[in-house]
């Protein structure tokens, strides 16, 4: 019996070793590692609220919302965006300014506008930048929303 345990052990072990997989540094990672870096230094992409309304009147960027159709119904969109879910992001490419256009992408409250600005960099986008706090920072802080 202690025989048939010990073989057990060491199989389940030989099989765990073996079972593990093999990590790949693809050229996809290396890019999306890249662009983590840039955008590291750069603060992230945020922007602020205040400097974000100011870069609108500015620069005139192309203003990118990445809620869900709800969302936007529920508290409405910054004047001018585009509306496209984050996860259908990939399916609007057409949609989508040309690579040197500024973009102002956000979300409720950032985290989903940090996905589709590290989506949009490896893309090849280079001035983007995602709404510190998201809709509802822009809200908080008394600036203007459009009903979608």
């Amino acid at each position: 019996m202690k025989r048939a345990v010990w073989i057990g052990i060491i199989g389940l072990i030989s099989l765990g070793v073996f079972a593990q997989t093999q990590v790949v540094n693809t050229q996809a990672a290396q890019v999306v590692m890249q662009v983590i870096k840039e955008v590291s230094t750069q603060g992230w992409g945020f922007i602020t609220p205040d400097k974000a309304a100011d870069f609108i009147d500015e620069v005139n960027p192309f203003i990118l919302d990445v809620r869900t159709p709800k969302e936007w119904d529920e508290t409405g969109v910054i004047p001018g965006a585009i509306t496209i879910p984050l996860t259908e992001l990939d399916q609007h490419l057409s949609e989508l300014p040309p690579l040197n256009k500024p973009i102002l992408v956000y979300c409720k409250a950032g985290a989903r506008g940090q996905y589709a600005l590290t989506y949009l960099k490896v893309l090849g986008y280079k001035n983007v930048k995602n709404l510190k706090g998201g809709i509802t920072a822009w809200i908080n802080a008394g600036f203007e929303v459009a009903k979608k």
